[in-house]
């Protein structure tokens, strides 16, 4: 689920632009659940949960959630909705009836779906200050600029809800599913955004984190994974970002370093993808595979 689309068969949300806008004649979840199973994989169901659509085309569907929902897009200080760009459009997690929809939505892929588990990405503010749309600031019930640290706790709260909400779906539908959710690498990064992974991990409602350590440099990465290990108390996996590396030993040299579970980010760093915003080296990606086998399969 990448922009408030599907790419499975869904009554809830449209078919992804990206799948044609329409059944393409197969559903992707289900096949990737089907083949998994016959390989012995794990498929982890990954949702973009804050994003409403990305770019400055808006959707072809008029059934899509922008166009049904436009009070859910956040708001900013001058009173004005965020409007399509470059990057995400993105909805507000302060607002309750949201925060529903996004629990509907979780739980019929847990229901319809033999997920090993459901990813949250995107599950955060995005950066700058948002929202000031008048249903938020009257449940918030005071002046934001005359309470600053309660209207930054608010919007905090907000987000873990929507966490909670998440997890409770997944859970009901699939009480073995794994709930994990991708953060910012550092505490000072996650705070910008009211993303409170360390009180997500304390009170149980994620499983696994995965800070998105992606970086050219092993001593910014080591000093980032460190920071993560020693904030959580378990289920940690840093992100290997080998996008970033110009070498296979460079990646490998990063999976070393963590403890235990890791990520690597992404599947088009290994295999050149169609995807046409991941343009890939044929030669570093067959390194990168051949070094990554090596190390798996000394």
């Amino acid at each position: 689920r990448g922009q408030a689309d599907a790419y499975y068969r869904s009554s809830i949300e449209p078919w992804a632009e990206r799948l044609g806008g329409k059944d393409p004649g197969f559903d992707p979840l289900e096949t990737a659940c089907r083949e998994a199973k016959r390989l012995g994989l794990k498929i982890h169901a990954w949702i973009n949960v804050m994003p409403a659509w990305r770019g400055k085309v808006p959707p072809v569907d008029r059934t899509h959630p922008v166009y049904r929902k436009p009070e859910w897009v956040v708001v900013g200080k001058d009173r004005k909705r965020q409007t399509f760009n470059d990057h995400y459009v993105c909805f507000n997690p302060c607002v309750p009836e949201f925060r529903d929809y996004i629990a509907s939505v979780v739980s019929d892929i847990a229901g319809r779906y033999p997920i090993d588990g459901l990813h949250m990405d995107y599950v955060r503010f995005i950066e700058g200050d948002w929202s000031y749309d008048e249903a938020t600031l009257a449940h918030f019930g005071a002046s934001p600029a005359a309470k600053p640290a309660e209207w930054s706790e608010f919007r905090r709260a907000a987000v873990t809800e929507m966490v909670r909400k998440i997890r409770a779906a997944v859970k009901e539908a699939r009480p073995e599913a794994v709930v994990s959710v991708a953060i910012y690498p550092t505490a000072k990064a996650r705070a910008r955004v009211f993303q409170d992974a360390e009180t997500w991990s304390a009170r149980g409602l994620v499983d696994w984190v995965f800070p998105m350590t992606y970086d050219d440099s092993d001593g910014g990465f080591r000093d980032s994974i460190e920071e993560g290990y020693g904030l959580f108390r378990a289920g940690v996996l840093p992100g290997v970002g080998a996008y970033k590396h110009e070498t296979a030993e460079q990646t490998v040299r990063q999976i070393r370093m963590c403890r235990g579970g890791y990520a690597v980010f992404s599947y088009s760093s290994f295999y050149v993808s169609p995807d046409e915003t991941r343009k890939e080296n044929e030669k570093l990606c067959r390194q990168r595979r051949e070094a990554v086998k090596k190390l798996l399969n000394p």
